[in-house]
């Protein structure tokens, strides 16, 4: 990657050397959680190709500003990826399926700020094309967004009516940690009702799943979960029991 950064962007084929190593670099490090790392690559070849730039680079790029709690750093690059996409005469299936999720990740930072409406809008227009595409994927983990943006609106109804759609496709397709994330969420509509009993009910569900994937992030966070339920009823030691297993984690 250095050697092909230094060549000059002149240089027939070095663009797409940048592009390919970067991006191959970019997702090695954001998967082991090395986001410093990660970020470095993603500006290195953002500041050298800017527009021309891989979208998957930019995406992560994105996705560690949010992280580091720069929004509108974060919107400026999802907004541009999706000029990007636009901008593409034939998109293909890969084109499609990053162009529904750049829209995912645009709702997200709305939603953030409090602008339900912007961020409705970004996750519908999400779901289309993940209709469109045929990735159950991508649909499930919209209609799981699109019910928290509801959620956030004080709407639990509409709000558990895509959770429990989301939860339908990503059992269908085996996404096991989508399941206990959309799992974890209808725990948090049936608390919001004052039905604990249920809210324990799935958040047990989600907890069985976390473990069983190895996931220990939910496992911590669906840990913190059930904490929130015991507390609600009164059972602190209970409540401290979860919460000491989800520190540990």
């Amino acid at each position: 990657f250095y050697h092909y950064h230094k060549a000059g962007i002149n240089e027939a084929g070095v663009k797409d050397k940048i592009n390919e190593i970067g991006a191959r670099l970019v997702n090695y490090y954001y998967k082991n959680s090395l986001y410093a790392a990660a970020l470095y690559y993603c500006k290195a070849v953002y500041e050298l190709l800017w527009l021309e730039s891989d979208s998957n680079v930019l995406n992560y790029m994105g996705l560690i500003l949010q992280l580091k709690g720069d929004i509108d750093g974060a919107l400026k690059i999802f907004l541009e990826v999706e000029e990007i996409l636009n901008g593409k005469v034939d998109k293909n299936q890969d084109d499609k399926r990053w162009e529904g999720a750049t829209l995912n990740n645009i709702s997200q930072i709305y939603r953030a700020r409090g602008d339900y409406e912007s961020a409705l809008k970004y996750l519908l227009e999400s779901l289309k094309i993940s209709k469109e595409i045929g990735d159950k994927k991508g649909e499930g983990a919209t209609l799981n967004n699109i019910a928290t943006n509801y959620h956030a609106r004080g709407d639990y109804e509409s709000a558990l009516k895509y959770l429990l759609e989301s939860l339908k496709i990503r059992k269908e397709i085996g996404d096991k940690q989508g399941e206990g994330a959309t799992l974890n969420n209808i725990s948090g509509i049936y608390r919001a009702r004052g039905d604990y009993e249920s809210a324990l009910k799935y958040l047990l569900e989600s907890l069985k799943i976390m473990k069983e994937i190895g996931d220990k992030k939910g496992e911590g966070v669906t840990l913190n979960n059930i904490s929130g339920i015991y507390r609600a009823r009164g059972d602190y030691e209970s409540a401290l029991k979860y919460l000491l297993e989800s520190l540990k984690i």
